[in-house]
C-alpha cells in the first residue's frame, strides 16, 4: 500500500512539473521608471515557464508603438535575487526580431513583436528570480521595460 501512495505521489509530481513547463507567464509590470515608452503594451507573455535552462523563451508583446523600431535597438535581460543582478544577456533587437520575420526599421503602428531567445545554460535551476526585459532604441530612447513579479520567474532543466 505504501508503494502504491509513493508511485501516486511522483505520477503527481511529474504531471505538475510537465503542467509547468508549458504554461505561459502574464504577470509583469512597467519599469521604465516614469520615462516615456515608445510602445504602449497591451499584452505581454512569456513562454514557457518556466524558462528551460538552455532552451529558447519568448517574449511576446502586443501594442501602439509611438515611434518605429530602428536599426541599432537592443534588447538586455537582467535577472535578480535578492536585488543582485545574478543573470544578464544583451542582444540586437532588430536581429532577434528579424529571425521571426520582422525586419527594422518597424513603423510606428499597432504591432506584435515576438522576441524568443535562448536562456543561457549556465543560468541557475529552481532559483526564484525577477526578470527584467529593456528594449531601447538606437538613439537610447526606450521601447518597452517590462518587469516579470508575483515571485518571479526560474529557469529549469525540461
Amino acid at each position: 500500500m505504501q508503494f502504491t501512495s509513493v508511485l501516486a505521489v511522483i505520477a503527481i509530481a511529474a504531471l505538475s512539473t510537465v503542467s509547468a513547463q508549458s504554461g505561459t507567464y502574464t504577470k509583469f509590470t512597467d519599469c521604465a521608471a516614469d520615462k516615456p515608452s515608445d510602445l504602449a503594451i497591451s499584452s505581454l507573455s512569456l513562454s514557457p515557464s518556466p524558462m528551460c535552462l538552455g532552451q529558447d523563451y519568448c517574449l511576446t508583446a502586443t501594442g501602439a508603438l509611438s515611434a518605429p523600431i530602428t536599426k541599432g535597438a537592443k534588447l538586455g535581460v537582467w535577472g535578480k535575487y535578492l536585488n543582485r543582478i545574478v543573470y544578464r544577456d544583451s542582444v540586437d533587437l532588430c536581429d532577434v526580431l528579424a529571425a521571426n520575420g520582422q525586419n527594422c526599421p518597424i513603423p510606428e503602428t499597432t504591432t506584435e513583436l515576438k522576441i524568443c531567445l535562448k536562456l543561457k545554460p549556465d543560468f541557475w535551476e529552481g532559483v526564484t528570480t525577477q526578470f527584467d526585459f529593456i528594449a531601447t532604441n538606437a538613439n537610447d530612447g526606450t521601447i518597452f521595460c517590462q518587469r516579470a513579479l508575483d515571485r518571479g520567474l526560474q529557469g529549469a532543466t525540461c
